[in-house]
């Protein structure tokens, strides 16, 4: 199986700590807030392993080639694969609810 080396984009990386910063203050409170950073953290470290399984998104949907996506709970984490250099990159990370097309055609 091939492996992958995840990197993050500086959007990402910010939506993510979004993401904790909102759980840990406006929502849940610190012990929820750890569990999804812990969680979050395990999941970029599967897509080492499954990154190329993941179906390609429309394009029309996403204003952006080659976009891919795996669940992490009520969360969206969007990426690209380079098959070439065996890499996944996340490109943004957002909430399920959210209006994730215009996310992503905005980026």
């Amino acid at each position: 199986m091939k492996k992958y080396r995840v990197e993050m984009s500086e959007t990402a990386q910010q939506d993510l700590e979004n993401i904790i910063f909102y759980l840990r203050y406006n929502l849940s409170g610190d012990i929820i807030a750890d569990k999804y950073k812990i969680l979050f953290k395990q999941e970029l470290r599967n897509l080492e392993n499954v990154a190329e399984s993941m179906p390609i998104l429309d394009e029309e949907l996403t204003g952006h080639k080659d976009i891919r996506k795996i669940n992490v709970r009520n969360y969206i984490v969007f990426y690209t694969v380079d098959e070439e250099n065996s890499k996944a990159f996340v490109v943004r990370i957002g909430h399920a609810f959210m209006d994730w097309e215009k996310y992503l055609k905005d980026e």
